[in-house]
Order: C-alpha cells, then structure tokens, then sequence
C-alpha cells in the first residue's frame, strides 16, 4: 500500500525484502524487511494532472506498484519515468508500467541504454521519448548534470545531479516543492522490524538506528569504500546537505526519512561511517 509523505505531491510505493540472509546488499546480520521504493510526484495545473515516477521498484512487487499507480493515477494514466540507476531494482517494472499507462518521457543517465531488454519499448516507440542524463566533470572534481532539471509540471522541476559516492553511473534528484532528495542507493539503512511496521522514520517513530547499522549497510553496496580516500566523499556530503537542508531523504532502498531533526541525525550517522578514524565501524570481509 503507497504512503503519502507530503500530501498528494510526493507519494512512495512498493513492496517489502525479507532480509533473511539471501541479500547481497545489505550486511549479513540485517534483520527485518526492508522497503523497495518507487516515488510519484504529483503536481495538477489548469492544463491537468502532471506525474513523474522516480524508479520502478523490484519485478516482485509489480502487481502492488500497478495496483497503487492505478489508483492514484487511474488505468491508462499519463506518466513519466525517471530512473536514478540502470539496475534492476530500479528499472524492473517498466514493461509492465509501459502497458498499463500512457508514458511521455523517459529519463535516464549513462551511455548504454538500459531499455534495451525490453522488447515493448521498440514496438510501442518509446525509444524516441528518451532523455539521456550525462554526467560532466568540473575542475573542482564534482559531478554536474549537463540535463540538470526534470519538468514535473509547469514552475517544479526535479534538479537532478550526479553525485560523488557512487558504484555505478547514479543521478540523485532534488524537489524544492517538497524537500525531499532522492539518493537512489545511500542511505538504505532503515529497516522495519515487522512487515507492518512504518516505512517512515519521523518525529512519531522510535528511531533504533545505530552508526554500526549505516556502516554496515554502506559498506555492504559500497565494497570499495574501505580502500578510498573517504573524506573528499565525506565533505562532499556535508555540503550538498548544507546547501540543500533536506527535509525528505527518499532512497531506492531502506526506509524514507522525513524531518530535518532525523535527516540531519541520519546524515551524521553517514559522515560517521566516512570517518577515517572510524574504520572500525565498517564490516570486516570474510
């Protein structure tokens, strides 16, 4: 069942992931579910109703996505996808998606094109709906968008970036209108205890959350981090989130965080986990 976070223009949808030991990213003693997330955001207009879809969340939760977007958005809705990566748990629902709505823009990052494993794209031309998000470095070593916002409907837009603590090609998107930054695969650590715990972590939720569980989860996607230079990352951070002064942090993964006073807790949890001097809190490879 989708969540509402902030009224009608941010909605996250999507299943659960029994954490039982057959998840590779997460660390091996993660216990709970952990929520697969897809959001909508929603803007009407005089002109109607505009919907932008960031991810599309595991094949396993399809029918529980199509159900909720149907109900939001009623069967044969119009609809634009953006994907923050081209990994499966981000871009597993688009065949399913492209038969049940009216898609008009597709946005997407890299050089390879990853709807090329989905034949419906060639027969229904979606193709040619296709934005591609670049990334350029600048000199100072971060990373920009040369497409650098999204129209959700006329005055929002998502301002997308690339970040730099990343595996593979990554675009986070900032929405102004609601505060909320999505960052795609960083700060996946929350976690529910029961399936039907919240998927929210706010101002009314015990919040559990330990530096030794974000490590752990940092460190089980980012296997390399052990042997970086952590603090270019670690600042880059910091100021990315004093510049923005988030009010939603939206992860692919992991529970969302909604308030100032939980973002600006879980950020230091992470700048934590990015501490030289805190190694220890990085799980040891067996």
């Amino acid at each position: 069942m989708f969540t509402k976070i902030k009224n009608d223009k941010l909605v996250v949808l999507g299943g659960l992931i029994p954490l039982d030991g057959r998840v590779s990213w997460v660390p091996p003693q993660a216990s709970g579910f952990q929520p697969s997330n897809c959001y909508l955001l929603s803007e009407a207009s005089a002109a109607g109703d505009s919907h932008l879809l960031v991810d599309s969340g595991l094949a396993v939760h399809s029918e529980e996505i199509l159900g909720d977007l149907v109900s939001l958005i009623g069967e044969g809705g119009n609809l634009s996808v953006f994907f923050t990566r081209a990994e499966m748990d981000c871009v597993s629902n688009l065949e399913p998606i492209v038969r049940h709505f009216d898609i008009e823009r597709l946005f997407t990052g890299g050089v390879i094109n990853p709807f090329d494993a989905f034949e419906d794209l060639a027969r229904t031309g979606l193709r040619s709906r296709r934005h591609q998000i670049d990334a350029q470095r600048t000199g100072h070593g971060d990373s920009v968008a040369r497409a650098a916002t999204i129209e959700i409907a006329p005055g929002r837009v998502l301002e997308i970036e690339a970040p730099l603590l990343r595996l593979l090609m990554t675009f986070w998107g900032w929405d102004a209108e609601t505060g909320a930054l999505f960052t795609s695969d960083t700060f996946t650590h929350g976690v529910m205890a029961r399936p039907d715990g919240p998927r929210v972590i706010d101002s009314t939720v015990e919040d559990t959350t330990t530096p030794e569980q974000v490590a752990g989860h940092l460190y089980a996607k980012y296997e390399w981090l052990p042997r970086a230079t952590r603090e270019p990352l670690r600042d880059w951070l910091a100021a990315k989130f004093d510049e923005l002064d988030p009010e939603i942090v939206a992860p692919s993964r992991g529970c969302v965080l909604r308030g100032r006073d939980v973002v600006r807790r879980h950020l230091e949890f992470m700048l934590k986990a990015l501490e030289p001097q805190h190694a220890g809190l990085v799980p040891q490879a067996v």
